[in-house]
């Protein structure tokens, strides 16, 4: 077939600070098996790595815009009312496309072009750095079903066709938690709807950071006013569970009220234990010595602004009150680690001894002030992406963002951001070339 046989779609990403994982999104998008697909990406004014990830693919990227929104339902519609296609589709910047998800999409849309949704029921779980974790099906019934049963949907890689999106007024973009499942019961009463079901099209991530995972209470409340709006009614067994599940929400709030008055004290005592006692014990890496890391892991966790799993805290590790600390999945802090400030690290992020990161400096601006008495200026963060190997006796300097899968050569002294997949060393650290290219580095 020619090319101007292949129906236009239009996919359209949505984005604000997740700089962590837009690239892969981006990828996917880009990917595609099917070729006739304009891409729109809309960025909230992301303070982030996102503008300059976004910028390395502007040449492939049909729209970008990057302007002030009031939500990530606010800049879907405004991406569905920008879209040319015949069929659109959003996917959120931390979700994937697999290669053959237009061309399944398309290929159902030709067979039944009077439908109004088009999707996938079975959808790959994958964890934050990218691992599967499972596969979910989740069959779409019927409208009826959808209202008053079960309102889990599978949304990333679902395409909508674009006059049945017009008939209906998209959906309420004043709508945080729900508006998937609004636009579906819209889309429902303008036209049919098609599984193309057999393997999955997309990829959900499964992370912390995810709306689903933060409504609670929120997210409850919002679906029950917006099912009811649908018709639906107290007595559905969907709105039942979803009240239970606030009753459970209201029950762990009180508990954690109850608690609060002693968590200090807990604290206090753990952060003791810790500098006093656990900073001391050997290093984990030895036969010998394995028994320290879950101690000291255990413990050092519960200081942790956020925690993922299988941390590792080596010897000497110091890291304040640890308030101001994230660390992702089988990531660690090597042996002497010292973290003043706020610091974020992926998920498998290595680092040898003595790394130090420094998250904001002393002001040194007049010289007619002692700089002891000049205080310190603003705190700015230092993230670290997944994937990263950071040598020994690094420092990383306030601000700066090293991206996914790099390699940070040791003694380097960061003052920039790194891109993501770069091999950097040196003071000032440079980047030395790209992962991929040549030999494995020897810088580290």
């Amino acid at each position: 077939m020619t090319r101007t046989d292949h129906p236009l779609v239009t996919i359209i990403t949505p984005t604000y600070n997740q700089g962590q994982f837009i690239e892969e999104t981006i990828r996917s998008v880009l990917a595609q098996t099917y070729p006739n697909i304009e891409y729109i990406v809309l960025d909230a004014m992301s303070t982030d790595a996102t503008q300059e990830i976004v910028e390395s693919y502007r040449d492939r990227i049909a729209v970008v815009r990057r302007e002030p929104d009031h939500g990530q339902s606010d800049a879907i519609v405004k991406g569905f009312k920008l879209a040319q296609g015949e069929l659109v589709g959003w996917i959120n910047s931390d979700d994937l496309l697999y290669p053959d998800c237009v061309e399944r999409i398309v290929r159902a849309y030709q067979q039944q072009p009077d439908a109004a949704l088009f999707y996938c029921s079975s959808i790959d779980i994958i964890s934050e750095s990218g691992k599967r974790l499972n596969t979910m099906r989740v069959p779409l019934v019927s409208r009826e079903h959808l209202l008053r049963e079960c309102n889990t949907l599978i949304q990333p890689g679902s395409f909508y066709r674009r006059t049945a999106l017009e008939q209906v007024d998209y959906f309420d973009a004043r709508l945080r938690y729900s508006m998937d499942i609004d636009l579906w019961l819209r889309l429902l009463t303008a036209g049919g709807f098609v599984d193309v079901h057999d393997t999955p099209i997309a990829a959900y991530r499964e992370w912390g950071g995810t709306k689903t995972t933060t409504g609670g209470t929120r997210l409850a409340a919002e679906r029950l006013q917006m099912l009811n709006r649908h018709g639906g009614a107290s007595s559905d067994p969907a709105q039942r569970h979803l009240r239970a599940g606030m009753r459970m929400n209201r029950l762990k709030s009180t508990l954690a009220a109850v608690l609060r008055p002693f968590r200090g004290t807990l604290r206090a005592l753990s952060l003791f234990f810790y500098y006093g006692v656990l900073t001391h014990l050997p290093a984990s890496n030895s036969r010998y010595t394995h028994w320290v890391r879950p101690i000291r892991s255990s413990v050092s966790r519960s200081l942790f602004k956020f925690a993922g799993s299988n941390i590792n805290i080596e010897k000497g590790a110091r890291f304040g009150t640890g308030k101001n600390v994230k660390i992702g999945n089988n990531s660690g802090l090597g042996v002497n680690c010292q973290i003043m400030g706020t610091v974020s690290l992926g998920s498998n992020v290595m680092m040898g001894p003595d790394v130090m990161f420094i998250s904001t400096t002393h002001r040194f601006d007049q010289v007619d002030i002692p700089m002891i008495e000049q205080g310190f200026e603003g705190d700015r963060p230092i993230v670290v992406e997944d994937d990263v190997w950071i040598g020994a006796r690094c420092i990383c300097l306030p601000g700066v963002r090293i991206g996914k899968g790099s390699v940070i050569g040791a003694g380097s002294v960061v003052t920039k951001s790194i891109p993501g997949y770069s091999v950097a060393a040196g003071n000032p650290a440079r980047v030395l070339r790209s992962r991929g290219q040549g030999p494995s580095s020897r810088e580290h």
